[in-house]
């Protein structure tokens, strides 16, 4: 059983293949998944590596119910507001994107005309990604999908789902629910906390760490995260289960598979 299970994982891996086998392959398929994570603080309750468990869950996944091959996920974001939390790691916009274009342009060197860019993280992955995208399309003629899978899980939550005065946020939900799913061994319940974010200016109304009011207006006044937020967390994470993740991330899943099938049918040829 376990070596069966083995052969069906080794068929998505791209880096379990050998040159030769992904040349042929080639010739069925030139779509390929790139998942990326980040490991930053959500809180005294659940692990930094969040966004990497994410990427890595939903690629495997959606790889497994499409064929579409995956490589290994790159595991650091651009984390800057989270920054002096301990196990966080961050890399500057620049380093991110030096590092992911060069990759990316070694898939299409290869053959792979279609990449789909699965970023557990939000932030600043999300236009470095969307300017990597460009830019390999215009030099190289690929053609790049870049999504959100947090942003994608929170948008896809049915009507009704979460209770009418529950506050959703940065390591609160729906990250607390998909991860006890993912990685129940990983989560600490008992240091789950509903905290109010403090407010670290005056006449300003905080609403996260980068988003706050003035006089009802939303304002951008970036700060960090630990001025805002000393636990490293917003909203509330107590009412969280894995039920609820397992909800959410199936249905992510689901419409992850219909994406990739929807993508990888296209013509990147540029006219």
């Amino acid at each position: 059983m376990e070596t069966s299970l083995y052969r069906v994982n080794m068929s998505i891996y791209l880096h379990h293949k050998s040159w030769v086998t992904v040349s042929e392959e080639l010739e069925e398929s030139d779509t390929v998944i790139v998942p990326l994570g980040s490991m930053e603080a959500h809180g005294a309750h659940k692990p930094v590596g969040c966004c990497y468990f994410l990427a890595e869950a939903a690629s495997r996944d959606v790889a497994e119910r499409t064929g579409v091959p995956v490589t290994p996920v790159i595991p650091f974001g651009t984390s800057p507001p989270y920054k002096h939390f301990p196990g966080t790691i961050t890399v500057s916009m620049e380093t991110l994107s030096r590092y992911v274009y060069e990759a990316s342009e070694s898939l299409v060197k290869a053959g792979f005309k279609k990449i789909i860019f699965f970023s557990a993280h939000g932030g600043n992955n999300l236009p470095v990604l969307r300017e990597i995208s460009f830019k390999l399309r215009e030099e190289h003629g690929a053609l790049c999908a870049v999504i959100h899978v947090w942003g994608m899980i929170s948008k896809l939550t049915p009507p009704g789902f979460w209770e009418p005065d529950q506050r959703l946020g940065h390591g609160g939900e729906p990250t607390t629910s998909v991860m006890l799913h993912l990685h129940p061994e990983l989560v600490d319940m008992a240091r789950a906390e509903l905290r109010t974010l403090r407010q670290a200016m005056e006449g300003f109304e905080t609403k996260s760490y980068g988003v706050h009011e003035f006089e009802g207006v939303p304002q951008s006044v970036f700060l960090f995260a630990e001025e805002v937020e000393p636990s490293g967390f917003m909203r509330d994470p107590t009412k969280a289960s894995a039920k609820k993740g397992k909800i959410l991330y199936e249905k992510a899943v689901e419409y992850l598979v219909d994406l990739v099938e929807a993508f990888r049918s296209l013509d990147a040829s540029l006219e």
